[in-house]
């Protein structure tokens, strides 16, 4: 079950919206998060120092849950609400 804390909380569980896809391109510093609405998040793979001192091939070993994504073999999650946070600082 998850916790509403706010209108962030509300929409995402309202939308069912969810991380569908993650990809990267490690020569651009890109890591792309690309959401069941269409959106494509972009940030800086180096903006996930776990992330990118991992191998390529461990970072394509994710899984996608209603919180975000993990990565079972580098012991890393990503919540989609700190994605959409950061994104809503970012576009002000």
């Amino acid at each position: 079950m998850i916790d509403i804390a706010d209108d962030l909380d509300r929409m995402i569980l309202d939308s069912g919206l969810q991380i569908r896809h993650f990809g990267f391109a490690r020569d651009l510093d890109l890591a792309l998060f690309i959401l069941t609405n269409k959106r494509v998040i972009t940030r800086s793979l180096s903006s996930f120092p776990d992330l990118k001192k991992a191998e390529d091939y461990d970072l394509d070993q994710y899984r996608i849950s209603e919180m975000g994504i993990h990565w079972p073999e580098l012991d890393v999650d990503i919540s989609l609400r700190g994605l959409l946070q950061e994104e809503k600082v970012l576009t002000k």
